[in-house]
């Protein structure tokens, strides 16, 4: 930056009424403005693995076993996935259409075999519906909602607890 810029930027700082001085105000208020759009989204909540060694006992009987004893309810059981029933949580998300939302949320748990023993990968999927149209079947929610793809922080503390208790019951023997 050459001297004259300078003295220009410079003067027009001391001098708050001037043109450079509202053009730099602006021109920092749009970049700000700009980052925040650009920058501040958070990213989808990943799902979060754990590998196993070898067991005694059938692998899907175990882990249908952990995810009873961290308190989920199993509602589909197939070979190599486990899905919890859908759960209304006590959070407030953002409006549908103007009218208040309720998250709810639930696991799947999908168990892959690897050459020395099992990958288990453990996501949480959430929805935020109108709670007047809300309406809980065997294994889906019904009902005006849309995806949250990121997790508020206290939904993604219980999901990173929960799979860290599920590693620690999948391993015991």
């Amino acid at each position: 930056m050459n001297a004259r810029v300078f003295s220009s930027v410079w003067n027009g700082l001391r001098n708050r009424r001037s043109t450079q001085w509202r053009l730099l105000v602006q021109t920092c208020a749009i970049g700000s403005t700009l980052s925040v759009m650009a920058g501040c989204t958070p990213p989808p909540t990943q799902p979060m693995s754990f590998s196993t060694s070898p067991l005694a006992r059938e692998p899907m009987d175990a882990l249908l076993e952990s995810t009873k004893r961290v308190g989920l309810y199993p509602v589909t059981v197939r070979p190599g996935l486990i899905e919890t029933r859908w759960e209304e949580t006590a959070f407030v998300g953002e409006p549908i259409a103007e009218q208040k939302t309720k998250l709810v949320r639930r696991y799947a748990l999908k168990m892959e075999k690897h050459a020395f023993g099992h990958v288990v990968t453990v996501e949480a999927q959430a929805k935020r519906c109108v709670p007047q149209t809300l309406r809980f079947t065997e294994s889906e929610v019904e009902g005006t909602c849309m995806p949250v793809p990121t997790l508020p922080k206290p939904l993604l503390q219980e999901f990173r607890r929960i799979t860290d208790r599920l590693e620690q019951l999948f391993t015991i023997p």
